[in-house]
């Protein structure tokens, strides 16, 4: 039976979709999930996985989370909260992302005998092409685009420009659990048969995404709760959302109850972390609030543009790299169009408003006060945020909607529709960002030459290398792996937070005054710890 177009997607009655023929259905979508693989990951594709993307600190940390999940499932490894780093403290898993819901995804690599590096770098592909997998789903059965519309929507929201700037936050990767929740909500206000099966749906997918990441979790569930509101409030859309809010009742609260149930033990560890080491303040916020450039800027690396990314304006972005939500000014100004022309639909109004009230909350206004002091004060988890800008990433969302919706305008003519393909194909080189990478055999080898130093009856140790040039993630990261190689556990550390009086985050010497600090900060944290000399290795060259 064809798919419908649904009162959500057009204010109009049902009608059947056209028949498409196998070319048709499969060509765009083919190419472009091709094309949008290669932007987005040709430094691995390219060298033949010899270079791994991103950098060598936050991505071989987070390459380290799943390799230290891995290993706990398979029984050789370390208690699940408790990796052994920052020895002797418990619970360091809570200081940042657990990944324990991309543990199916980078398993199975690692059980065909790939080297975690390796594995870590066939996961992210996986991450991309799953990522569009799910907005095609979500674009052709969900929202009931034709194919050629729904393969660019798709395209922006899996390999947008605003995901490619942060292939270095690999836990920021993997979005296609959102896409499935807003694939069930589609189906479910579709008015199609099966709706428990699809609030099943949406739950399951919305506990996967809370055990994938909880970034990318709490921004969803911000974003959808402006939609609630907004359903509600405006009588065009309550007509449409009531109705099937009072019909699967039942259905909804048994969904809620378990999303909540099944989510619930990833608080207790997270909570007692924020209590050891203290909640975000609002100052560490403020920097990474969006500012009113940040949503047109595409930062030093974009292809097209990055010539526009001028000193004076990387100057009013603190650690612009965060900032880097823009998608192109023509894609921006066809998403901008869309919206205003085709409010009348209900899908584009609910987007649009969301779209907007996130814009606007996030926002950074004259003299530094922004609306979002007030979510951050009252809303719950919202002081656990650091990065708020990467809400962007949600955004992506209701912009692909809109590119595919400027693309299916019924009243478009033959030379009208070359053009408005003309500008999509425009906007997916407005995507294309110079990505960069690093040698992991190389990196192998320096972690090879720190496993080897480690003394194998120590309770643990701590690595110091006399090394000016070497970044001290990097050193703090290759006594993290030594330690996972040596089984024996290590005071080094590197991570989203670092527990209270571990004044190590620089281990590498470079003078006789580092010698002194380095001793007396490992003495500080010994007697912290009532740990004896003997139970902490000092390996230094």
């Amino acid at each position: 039976m064809p798919a419908r177009v649904t009162n959500w997607a057009m204010k109009r009655a049902p009608v059947p979709t056209p028949h498409f023929s196998l070319r048709q259905r499969w060509l765009a979508p083919l190419l472009l999930g091709a094309v949008g693989l290669w932007l987005a990951f040709y430094p691995t594709l390219s060298s033949g996985f010899a270079s791994v993307q991103a950098d060598p600190a936050d991505t071989r940390h987070l390459n380290y989370v799943l390799e230290h999940d891995y290993r706990w499932l398979s029984g050789q490894g370390a208690e699940l909260w408790s990796p052994h780093f920052f020895y002797p403290v418990q619970n360091v898993s809570a200081y940042t992302e657990l990944l324990l819901g991309l543990l199916p995804f980078y398993a199975p690599l690692r059980a065909l005998g790939l080297e975690p590096d390796t594995a870590f770098q066939g996961w992210m592909v996986l991450m991309g092409a799953l990522n569009f997998a799910a907005a095609l789903l979500l674009f052709r059965r969900g929202f009931a685009f034709d194919p050629t519309p729904a393969a660019f929507g798709a395209f922006l929201v899996a390999f947008g420009s605003p995901r490619l700037c942060q292939l270095n936050h690999q836990h920021l990767l993997p979005h296609f659990f959102t896409l499935l929740a807003v694939y069930a909500l589609a189906r479910l206000f579709s008015g199609t048969t099966a709706a428990t099966r699809h609030v099943a749906l949406f739950a399951a997918a919305l506990v996967a995404q809370c055990y994938a990441g909880i970034y990318l979790t709490w921004f969803f569930g911000f974003c959808l709760g402006l939609a609630l509101v907004f359903a509600l409030a405006l009588p065009s859309l309550r007509a449409l959302t009531v109705p099937v809010l009072r019909a699967n009742a039942a259905a909804l609260a048994v969904g809620a109850l378990a999303t909540v149930a099944l989510c619930a033990p990833l608080l207790g560890p997270y909570l007692r972390a924020g209590h050891e080491v203290g909640f975000r303040s609002f100052a560490e916020t403020a920097a990474l609030l969006p500012r009113a450039q940040s949503w047109l800027y595409l930062g030093v690396d974009s292809v097209l543009y990055g010539w526009l990314a001028t000193r004076s304006l990387q100057g009013t972005l603190p650690m612009e790299w965060e900032h880097r939500l823009g998608i192109g000014l023509l894609t921006t100004a066809v998403v901008i169009f869309t919206f205003w022309t085709q409010r009348a639909r209900p899908l584009l109004k609910l987007m649009g408003l969301v779209s907007l009230t996130v814009m606007l909350t996030t926002l950074t206004y004259r003299g530094g006060w922004s609306p979002w002091r007030l979510v951050f004060d009252v809303v719950p988890g919202a002081n656990a945020l650091r990065a708020v800008s990467r809400i962007g990433l949600l955004l992506l969302i209701p912009a692909g909607v809109a590119l595919a919706s400027f693309l299916q305008t019924p009243r478009l003519t033959r030379r009208t529709q070359g053009l408005a393909l003309a500008a999509a194909v425009f906007g997916v080189a407005e995507q294309a960002q110079w990505l960069n990478h690093y040698d992991k055999q190389q990196l192998r080898a320096d972690v090879a030459a720190v496993t080897a130093r480690v003394p194998r009856d120590c309770h643990a140790f701590f690595w110091s290398p006399r090394d000016t040039e070497r970044p001290l993630e990097v050193t703090q990261l290759d006594a993290m792996w030594a330690s996972l190689d040596s089984g024996v556990p290590t005071v080094n550390g590197y991570s989203s937070n670092f527990p209270r009086g571990w004044n190590l985050r620089d281990p590498n010497m470079r003078c006789e005054a580092d010698v002194e600090r380095l001793d007396q900060a490992l003495a500080d944290w010994r007697a912290l710890h009532q740990l004896a000399s003997a139970d902490v290795c000092l390996i230094r060259p």
